[in-house]
């Protein structure tokens, strides 16, 4: 089979449709799938972004070219040689319905959803990159690093040394709401992927010219949803208070959260900013399509 996105398109969602992860009968809810279909973008290795990244964040941060020799130490393949694949799934609208109507405590779906989708993630890595190993082409799922890690960021805070979200940017995928979240043509309520291969494809472009553009506070200057869903107040006018967002899910996962929670591996996750908002199924200004990868900030 020829690399071409239509090729990975089919791996992708055929990864999705074989994986028996993506259901909640799994924890013996009513069978339901967890996710929607995936929504893919393609960012050049050597995209000026990935640079500012690396600037901007922290010199931590990992380049394409720096995370792909973490996995083939041999490698001499540079930025321009790759191309990065970056992949989201919206929750399903049943979810976002039960979400939409929680206060002060996520629902049990989301609590589930991303309870689960480290497996789930981890289930369709093995999937794709077995078949881009048939292929011959390498490939490194970021997610499998055993090197990435939490960071701080002296300008940032919390920060890692990839973020899914801001590849997403990069490929064209959507733009930063007031909560952080990446708002795509589907919506806020998402989760990311980023697989690196040693192949040059089309990157696709972006239809926007800034971080924040399709984000209704910042291209209006009205919305603001958000900041009322937070049970913590880690949202405000000025943005998003990371370190209270994370103190909250800290305490979800060790004293208030469901028995589910508590009890197991799960990683917390909130989402309430994710729903009963404008921006929860679509982006709700007008999209311009600029059709351009220039860095504008």
């Amino acid at each position: 089979m020829r690399t071409t996105k239509e090729s990975i398109k089919e791996i992708i969602e055929d990864a999705v449709r074989n994986s028996d992860l993506n259901n909640f009968s799994r924890i013996n809810l009513p069978e339901e799938p967890m996710w929607n279909k995936p929504i893919i973008g393609y960012a050049a290795g050597d995209d000026s972004l990935f640079a500012f990244y690396k600037k901007d964040i922290g010199d931590f941060y990992w380049s394409p070219s720096e995370a792909f020799s973490l996995k083939y130490p041999e490698s001499i393949a540079k930025d321009e040689d790759l191309t990065v694949i970056s992949f989201g799934f919206a929750q399903t609208d049943e979810t976002k319905k039960v979400q939409s109507r929680a206060e002060g405590l996520p629902s049990l779906k989301w609590v589930v959803t991303r309870g689960e989708w480290e497996p789930f993630a981890y289930d369709l890595y093995d999937k794709i990159l077995c078949e881009f190993d048939k292929m011959g082409i390498k490939a490194v799922a970021i997610d499998l690093i055993p090197e990435w890690s939490r960071m701080t960021s002296e300008k940032y805070g919390i920060a890692s040394n990839w973020s899914h979200r801001h590849t997403a940017f990069i490929a064209g995928l959507g733009t930063f709401g007031l909560s952080d979240g990446l708002i795509t043509r589907q919506g806020k309520a998402m989760r990311f992927c980023s697989i690196i291969i040693e192949d040059k494809l089309p990157a696709d472009q972006r239809p926007y010219t800034t971080y924040q553009e399709w984000c209704k506070f910042y291209s209006e200057g009205t919305c603001g949803t958000c900041i009322r869903r937070c049970p913590v107040s880690a949202i405000s006018k000025e943005g998003h208070d990371k370190d209270a967002c994370s103190a909250y899910l800290q305490l979800l996962k060790k004293e208030i959260g469901p028995d589910i929670l508590r009890n197991s591996n799960y990683i917390a996750g909130c989402g309430l900013c994710q729903t009963r908002i404008p921006c929860q199924d679509k982006v709700p200004v007008k999209i311009v399509e600029r059709g351009t990868n220039g860095n504008k900030f």
